[in-house]
């Protein structure tokens, strides 16, 4: 699950939730987006609330935040606990899993969900690799969207419940679908442009913004590195002597 914090010309703050589904027959896996969330002019806190609420929902792995800028100020109060107040849980205190200088273990507690928060400061070579990346899996065909909202409509409207529905369930029901042919858009908008040896991606239509990708590719960029970790680990666990 990844958390894009934007904030700016007009993005918005974007969550991404992708499944992984291992292959035994290969070394990656296949990635299915599941859902896309934005949170539109929220507060920190309320987006922590959020993040917190669709990881216990979605049973996530880790929580992937872009921790630069503004990201910082969201990462204050996934460190904090909260209470939601539309189901009146009380969430723990999130800890980071690459807390190298230790700066966010002052704040654990006896309650503190370690090792669920993957904390990405991406520079130009890292936008560099995180793009390459997605490069890749599009490539590979791993990557398995939700199905267009039209035809996901159609799919709703021919089932009882489906026609139950009030327009406005209609509509919330239909969002991820909806949402995902937005990402769509943003991803065929995008042009390759090189700066030195780095891959920048800029929008040929500026009015299209491109924060559901950058969300997306965030949480494509964690799944490689945690997939490579654990070859690693295999690696070194059946090699002799090692």
């Amino acid at each position: 699950m990844a958390r894009k914090n934007t904030g700016k010309d007009g993005c918005d703050s974007v969550i991404t939730v992708v499944r992984v589904v291992p292959q035994s027959y290969a070394e990656t896996s296949l990635k299915y987006l599941v859902n896309i969330v934005p949170l539109t002019n929220m507060h920190f806190e309320d987006q922590a609330i959020c993040v917190k609420r669709l990881y216990g929902k979605y049973k996530a792995k880790q929580v992937v935040i872009d921790a630069n800028g503004l990201g910082a100020g969201l990462v204050d109060y996934m460190v904090k606990s909260q209470v939601d107040p539309i189901t009146g849980e009380e969430y723990p205190d999130f800890g980071p899993s690459n807390d190298d200088e230790g700066f966010y273990r002052r704040f654990r507690t006896e309650r503190t969900e370690q090792n669920s928060m993957y904390l990405l400061k991406a520079n130009a070579p890292l936008n560099t690799e995180i793009h390459s990346n997605i490069q890749s899996e599009l490539i590979s065909g791993k990557l398995k969207f939700l199905i267009d909202e039209r035809t996901a409509k159609i799919k709703l409207l021919s089932t009882v419940k489906g026609k139950q529905m009030t327009p406005e369930e209609r509509s919330e029901y239909l969002k991820p679908y909806t949402l995902t042919s937005i990402l769509r858009e943003e991803m065929t908008n995008l042009r390759e442009e090189n700066e030195g040896i780095n891959i920048i991606l800029k929008p040929a239509n500026k009015s299209i913004r491109k924060d559901k990708f950058s969300s997306f590719e965030y949480a494509l960029y964690y799944i490689k590195l945690y997939e490579e970790e654990r070859r690693k680990k295999k690696k070194r666990k059946f090699t002799p002597g090692a």
